[in-house]
């Protein structure tokens, strides 16, 4: 008797294609290894975003030891800079500090400093501002061009013979948050808007708090831990960079924080807002 190989047709039906359970296990594992992609991609572009922002902060500084080396001092982190010679009568500070640059600056000259076709205004500098201006120069035209070597009006715009830039600024990273025509400078982020801050120690004699606090509520980065909230911030707490200056990039979120303690050791008490800062004295963000 002929019997047929022949297989029954739910036989054939049974083993031919995918079930659907196979196919939504092989969709589940397709996502699983498209969302494991993504997330290296995502994360190896913010690695490289805060290193290209680490890199400028180190670009910074060493432009900040060249301006050391022309002038044996670090610029300051605030100033008023006054066009009519009569405002400097009154600021004995500014006028100081300008003359410890410039020994031979004519106070009594009448002068267009920010380029405003204004002569009679005095305009205050933060450390954004100073950090800007004294590696950068006079403003003209959108850019920093450095300061004449003319020793009795360094901030004349004529000749070419100059000193500076110390920094080779990219002018469409410059902003103007207060409006004066004195530029501040972001960081490389995308659509970044807080500036790079600035803050010298004044080689040494001490950060000064009414430059810092108006940003940093808890004063300048300091080493150690706070361990008891009510104790302040100290003055006689070593802040990192005791002897030159403070550079600090507001990150990704644009924030500064509150500043104060900081222990690369322990950073669970930092705020989300310091966490992602970029400064000259870690490799990369605080946390």
């Amino acid at each position: 008797m002929h019997r047929s190989n022949r297989m029954q047709p739910n036989q054939n039906r049974r083993h031919s294609g995918f079930t659907l359970i196979e196919l939504l296990v092989a969709i589940s594992i397709v996502a699983l290894l498209a969302g494991l992609l993504l997330s290296g991609v995502g994360s190896g572009i913010s690695a490289v975003n805060k290193a290209k922002a680490a890199n400028e902060l180190r670009n910074l500084e060493t432009a900040l030891a060249s301006f050391h080396s022309e002038f044996g001092m670090y610029p300051p982190s605030a100033i008023t800079l006054h066009e009519a010679p009569a405002g400097w009568n009154g600021d004995a500070r500014s006028k100081n500090l300008i003359q410890k640059l410039w020994p031979s600056f004519d106070f009594t000259i009448t002068r267009n400093i920010n380029s405003d076709n204004s002569t009679d205004v005095s305009i205050d500098l933060n450390g954004a501002e100073c950090l800007a201006f004294f590696l950068g120069g006079i403003p003209q035209s959108g850019a920093l061009i450095g300061f004449s070597k003319n020793p009795a009006n360094p901030f004349s715009r004529t000749g070419n013979n100059r000193t500076g830039p110390f920094h080779e600024f990219i002018a469409s990273r410059f902003v103007d948050k207060d409006s004066d025509d004195i530029p501040e400078y972001v960081d490389t982020f995308a659509g970044q808007t807080s500036p790079i801050v600035y803050f010298s120690s004044y080689d040494g004699r001490g950060y000064r708090s009414s430059e810092i606090t108006p940003l940093l509520a808890n004063g300048i980065y300091r080493q150690g831990k706070e361990t008891d909230p009510t104790m302040g911030q100290p003055d006689d707490t070593t802040p990192w960079k005791e002897k030159t200056f403070q550079l600090i990039s507001p990150g990704q979120d644009g924030l500064y924080g509150t500043g104060g303690y900081y222990s690369p050791d322990d950073t669970s008490g930092l705020s989300e807002e310091d966490a992602d800062n970029l400064t000259n004295f870690t490799t990369g963000t605080l946390k």
